[in-house]
């Protein structure tokens, strides 16, 4: 994904590695949002029998939003200072189409789902239908901005531009946390996180880069995040009644996701690891293990509850066995679909060789 999700060259293993790490978090995230294990704990919820099952569960899932904001942030601190590419986002769009018609075709075949007229136009016009709706296509609208975002940055002082990133804040975390209101639009707050990573990579101050301060930072931020969904969910549990479990972080604009996220790029940044060719691998392919496991509500279907079968697993195993369960298909996923984003990165390069 342009600077935000694809390994740029030269670029140092720490944030690839911090890509990587992101994109699991995405994963674990979405095998208990997309797997029906939520709607359980609501039950048992309402019950108010939950367990440490339930717990860990909710706690495993906690990071999805959080991690958009750091893939945000690696936007913002690289691309703040470079120019507009079309061709990337022109192969980015092809990209997200290859997986979307490959992959409907190959259920549409197998039997698997019925062609449906509406679902078909849907999928076609896939990145304008899901603009404000998901994280691919308003990232694309975010980077259609770009240009002109940074012709902002670069026409604006330091105390400009810190009392923009403290205005935009306040509309969308601030207002959005403590005032029960909702302030969250993607293109806008997408814009706000650039600009935090811009900040960063315009006006470094020194702690950024010490490590024992973002990484202090990281770990109270993510104690915070885990506690607040153990808090919420311990509550809901002893009243009986189901309440927003990642309240702080269910959005990306709740004040831990993008506190969290902060942190995260700060030490990832702060730490050096040198170049790794096996890490640049896994994390040029990290755009493509999105588009592969999250596809359609059809491949959550399949790869979640047909396939690892979560719910099953979540209601009747042991505790350690879930934890096992939820790990192990968590990094399957995540590997499966770097080989197989690296196969078609393999065959395309083939393909163009030839049409040379």
């Amino acid at each position: 994904m342009s600077e935000g999700l694809v390994k740029k060259k030269n670029r140092d293993s720490n944030i690839e590695l911090l890509r990587i790490i992101m994109m699991i978090i995405i994963v674990g995230h979405h095998y208990i949002v997309n797997s029906g294990i939520i709607d359980v704990i609501n039950s048992n919820i309402v019950q108010s029998v939950c367990g440490i099952k339930d717990y860990f569960a909710l706690v495993f899932g906690w990071g999805g939003k959080t991690a958009i904001n750091v893939f945000l942030l690696i936007t913002g601190y690289f691309s703040c200072k470079q120019n507009f590419n079309l061709k990337k986002i022109i192969f980015f769009c092809i990209e997200i189409m290859f997986y979307i018609i490959v992959i409907y075709c190959i259920f549409l075949f197998s039997g698997y789902e019925k062609f449906n007229l509406l679902d078909f136009g849907k999928m076609i016009l896939t990145i304008p239908y899901e603009f404000g709706k998901g994280f691919t296509s308003s990232y694309i609208a975010l980077y259609f901005c770009i240009p002109f975002v940074n012709k902002l940055i670069l026409s604006i002082e330091k105390k400009e531009f810190e009392k923009l990133l403290i205005v935009l804040l306040v509309t969308f975390t601030v207002i959005s946390t403590f005032f029960l209101n909702t302030t969250f639009e993607y293109l806008g707050w997408y814009i706000t996180v650039y600009l935090i990573g811009a900040y960063i990579r315009m006006y470094p101050i020194s702690w950024f880069d010490n490590k024992k301060i973002t990484g202090g930072g990281m770990l109270i931020c993510l104690l915070l995040s885990w506690l607040s969904v153990l808090v919420i969910s311990f509550v809901s549990n002893k009243i009986g009644r189901v309440l927003p479990y990642f309240y702080f972080v269910a959005d990306s604009n709740k004040i831990l996701a993008i506190f969290t996220a902060v942190f995260m790029f700060l030490f990832a940044k702060s730490i050096n690891i040198g170049s790794n060719k096996f890490i640049n691998l896994l994390s040029a392919s990290t755009f493509g293990v999105l588009q592969i496991h999250a596809n359609s509500n059809t491949m959550r279907k399949w790869l979640w509850q047909d396939v690892c079968k979560n719910v099953e697993n979540f209601t009747r195993s042991s505790l350690l066995q879930f934890i096992f369960h939820a790990v192990v298909c968590t990094l399957v996923v995540y590997i499966v679909c770097v080989f197989i984003d690296i196969i078609r990165k393999r065959i395309v390069n083939i393909l163009l060789k030839k049409g040379k």
